[in-house]
């Protein structure tokens, strides 16, 4: 009887034993996913801090400047800093009416820039009425220029590559009429303009605006 019972200790520890081998492979899989997850997290998140890093400067102008300037109405606009740095800016559309629920692209571009080796960021607030229209912006790779941030109406443009002083489209904008949008006149306005320089030097432009036509039909 005693030995029964010893019999009976032991069958359920080498039961444990057994399962414990067969299941061991799952363990060991499931430690080399986790090892390479943490690796994988290690190898992205250090690209993305040196990549932050040259962003930083940029994106901080947003909240340090005033940017409640006035507005102008011309689509070019330029002003001498300085530095000397000058050059212009375009705001081109392929229509200025819209009916409720359509969409009208428009491109910002720079030109006749004065600035050494060429700009590398652009920044921008845009100002619209957002109960009239929904906003997107769409980085342009062909010029390699791409979008860092779009916050609370406030864009940041980095260029890639490349930076020169050629005419160059930045950005494209699209403006969507709500289908409850009424009919009137708005303004698409850009305001706080910022561009910097391949040398880390910046400079201003004077706010540009254009009217865009609600209609109904």
């Amino acid at each position: 009887m005693g030995d029964r019972r010893k019999g009976d200790r032991r069958a359920p520890e080498e039961g444990v034993i057994k399962i414990n081998a067969k299941k061991l492979w799952i363990y060991i899989v499931l430690m080399v996913f986790l090892i390479g997850a943490v690796a994988l997290n290690v190898v992205v998140w250090t690209a993305y801090i040196k990549q932050r890093k040259q962003y930083d400067t940029i994106i901080d102008h947003y909240y340090n400047d005033d940017t409640n300037s006035s507005s102008n109405i011309s689509n070019t606009a330029s002003e001498e800093v300085s530095n000397g740095y000058t050059c212009d800016l375009s705001i081109n559309g392929d229509k200025t009416s819209v009916k409720a629920g359509e969409t009208l692209e428009y491109e910002l571009s720079i030109l006749n820039i004065n600035a050494n080796a060429g700009i590398k960021a652009f920044e921008t607030y845009i100002e619209y009425d957002p109960n009239v229209f929904d906003c997107k912006v769409k980085s342009n790779e062909e010029d390699n220029w791409n979008k860092i941030g779009f916050l609370e109406n406030f864009l940041t443009m980095y260029k890639n590559e490349n930076a020169n002083t050629d005419e160059q489209t930045i950005v494209k904008i699209e403006l969507t009429a709500k289908k409850s949008a009424p009919v009137g006149t708005y303004k698409l306005a850009f305001k706080n303009i910022r561009l910097t320089a391949e040398d880390e030097q910046s400079f201003k432009l004077e706010d540009s605006s254009i009217d865009i036509k609600v209609d109904w039909f």
